[in-house]
This record gives C-alpha cells, structure tokens and sequence, in this order.
C-alpha cells in the first residue's frame, strides 16, 4: 500500500502528539475534582486519529491482530479491575476510592489502546517514531537545565551526580520523568537489532541511550537492563527446542518468585538484608515496614481493593517530619495489598507469563529474545518500582512488544536458515 500525502500529514501530527505526550510528564488538569494528565489527553487523540484513519483507510487483518496484542497487554489490568469490583461490592467500599481504583489501571489501558493506534497509523515506523519522540521530549527537557547551569556546571554536576550514586549534584538530573525505564527498553531492542541499522544511526542511537541512561539515571533501571539483556542472549544463543523449555522455565519461576517475594518483604526478610548489606534503599525499608501492618500472607487474604492505598495515602502522615504517606514502590506487594491472594494470583500470570508467551512467536529469534528481555526487564522493575503504573514506560513496553509481535506475524514467507538469524523485511503497508 503506498503512502499518499494525507497519511504523511497523519503521521506527522502523529508524531508531534507522542512527543507531547512524553514532555507532558507531570502536568495535569483539574476535571471534576480529579487530576487528568496531558498526556492521557494525547493518547485520547492520538486513539482518535487511528480511529479516522481507519475509516479512510480500513484494513481489518491488521486492525485485527493489534487489537489481539492491545488485548493481551492490557489483560492484567482489566483482571486488576475485575478483581478488585469483587472486593467493593463485598467490602462496601467507599464511592471516591472506587473512583481512583478504577482510573489508575483504565489510564494504563489507555496508553495500551494509544499503542495499538500508532501501530495502525505508522505501521514498521511505530518503534523509530516512538523512540524519536522519546528523545525529542528527553532534549526539550534537557536543554533549558544545561542553559540553566552552562554545558560545563551541567556535566560538572552530572559527573558528581553519578560518582554519588544520586545523591549530589542535585537540579541536573531527568529522573523523575521515568524515561529512565523506557530507553532500557530500547537498549535491549537496539542490542539485538543494531546490526539492522546504517553505521551513522548506530553512534546517534548508542549515545543517546547511554547519555539517557546516564541522565536519568536509576539503579534499578541498570539492572534491570542487565539481567533483562543478559537472559535474552542466553535464549539468543540456544538452540530451538532448548529454547522452548529455557523459556518456561523462565515463566515458573517468575511466578515462585513473585509469590515468595510478598512473604519475603512482609516479615522482613528484606530489610534485615537490606541493613546487614548497607544498601541504600531510598526509604523503602520503612515504606515495606509501615504497609506490613496492613496485610497478611496466607489463602485467607483477599485483599482492600484498588484504590485502597491511595485512599490511605490522603489519610495520614508517614515520616516523622510530617511527609505524607507514599506508595509502596514495589508492583508486586501494590498489587498484593489490594487485590488479596487470590488476585494477585491471576493478576501476576496475566501481566508476565501471558504476555511473554503470546508474543514470542518462534519466527524471529530476534525479535522473540527482544520479547523475553523487555518483558524480564519490566518484571525487575516491578521490585522495586510502581512501574505498571508509569505512563512512559507502559506505552513504550507495549510499543516494543506490539511491533515485535506484530512484525512476527506479517513476516515476509523466507527460508528457516534467514529466519532463524532474524533477518526478515517487514511489510506491514
């Protein structure tokens, strides 16, 4: 299908949403007594422009399986939702908690449908027009702070900022953007497929994703891109069946851990750790501690539902110099607490190994190990961050996942050897 002017100008328009839609990463609007981000407000245009191009330009077998992917990303948070309507309805909870427990999972769904959207208007240009929005967003914010300080005060105090491990050379940093996530994601993409790319692209995109790591910089975030890379490569180099049996293995013991890892913050296993290591923890040894008063580990918990910690958070005060309460930075404890035992059971096979099964489709080995490194990454994440619930790092997750797994299926027919090495020519148009 050729591109016509009119599906240049959508892309364009495209184009300049999503690098709104990243710049906009704390501003809201008040609607109704509710903080509405700008951002959300993007990718409701953006779904919207997807919406138009399809009735201009239809093409049901690829709106088809988008749709497929966009519903297995968002499956964990619609099983959040249900869940978690069980709860209210048998615990009486108030009107204004069910409000904010329905929003925060329904904007993840939101950055999910706006993904979906991208990949029907961009096609094989999704993952390059979303990282070069990402970047455009990251120097827009950037470049007033080295003004700010002059290019050589900024790298004085980045270079001390590093040597500190994040604790001088405070002003100069982006790490509250939480772009951090995103481009670990694309390093582990772009470490698999670099080759694919002319040698100029290769430099531009190596330096911008380290100078990005280095600015935004977050120790969880390098380490999830460790191990994230490194059990990818080991599936990379493996042989087809043995991948097969590397890659559910992967999947259960993602699910011991995840379990056994709420007993293991719950009674304090990990800060006698934590303090017997000297780990800066960033105060989540006394986050863990205060939150354990509030659940139990055991068959019988069946949790407070979503919105519950909020609700909490607007109730009382936590340190001792008066800061209010904040969330639990760790997904899987957040989701623990609120959708009880048994939800969190569903919840945690829907938002790993479903995903990660879905999308490794055996054509690509490329893409399939971008697929289990990017998925590990984010389920590392989870540990120590409330990531699922980071606009940035969920649309551009379902970006890389959805344009692997959709570049999979629209494979041009080649013979296994080609295949095998990942060397397939897309053609989505």
């Amino acid at each position: 299908m050729r591109i016509n002017y009119g599906q240049k100008v959508v892309e364009r328009i495209s184009f300049l949403l999503l690098t709104g839609i990243f710049y906009f990463y704390n501003n809201y609007i008040t609607i109704g007594g509710f903080g509405v981000g700008y951002q959300y407000i993007g990718c409701i245009l953006v779904v919207g422009i997807g919406f138009c191009l399809f009735l201009v330009i239809p093409d049901l077998p690829f709106l088809y399986h988008a749709a497929k992917a966009a519903g297995v990303l968002a499956l964990s948070y619609f099983v959040a939702m249900i869940g978690s309507a069980i709860i209210w309805i048998f615990t009486f909870t108030p009107i204004r908690q069910m409000i904010s427990g329905f929003f925060e999972p329904a904007y993840m769904m939101l950055c999910v449908a706006c993904a979906m959207a991208l990949a029907y208007i961009l096609r094989e240009r999704m993952l390059t027009c979303t990282f070069w929005a990402l970047t455009t967003a990251f120097f827009a914010l950037l470049v007033p702070r080295i003004l700010e300080f002059g290019f050589a005060e900024y790298l004085r105090r980045l270079i001390a900022y590093l040597q500190s491990g994040g604790t001088q050379g405070y002003g100069i940093s982006l790490e509250e953007t939480s772009f951090a996530y995103l481009y670990v994601f694309f390093a582990i993409y772009f470490g698999f497929h670099w080759k694919e790319l002319p040698i100029w692209k290769r430099f531009a995109k190596v330096f911008i994703i380290v100078f990005a790591l280095l600015n935004t910089f977050k120790r969880s975030g390098l380490l999830a891109l460790a191990v994230g890379f490194a059990l990818a490569f080991v599936y990379f180099r493996l042989g087809e069946v043995t991948r097969r049996y590397f890659l559910n293995f992967i999947m259960v013991a993602f699910i011991l851990a995840a379990f056994l890892y709420i007993p293991f913050v719950r009674y304090g296993l990990f800060n006698r750790i934590a303090e017997a290591l000297q780990l800066r923890t960033s105060h989540r040894n006394e986050i863990y501690a205060f939150y354990s008063q509030y659940y139990d580990f055991g068959l019988d918990y069946l949790g407070r539902g979503l919105g519950w910690i909020q609700r909490l958070r607007h109730q009382i005060e936590f340190f001792s110099n008066g800061e209010i309460a904040i969330n639990v930075h760790c997904d899987y404890v957040y989701y623990y607490i609120e959708l009880g035992f048994w939800g969190y059971l569903f919840w945690m096979i829907s938002a790993f190994p479903w995903v990660v099964k879905w999308a490794v489709k055996g054509k690509c080995v490329k893409k399939d190990a971008t697929v289990l490194g990017t998925g590990v990454a984010f389920a590392m994440l989870r540990l120590t961050e409330n990531i699922s619930f980071l606009y940035s790092a969920v649309l551009g997750f379902s970006v890389i996942i959805m344009y692997c797994a959709l570049s999979s299926i629209y494979m041009d027919e080649q013979t296994p050897r080609v295949a095998k090495e990942g060397r397939n020519k897309l053609h989505f148009l």
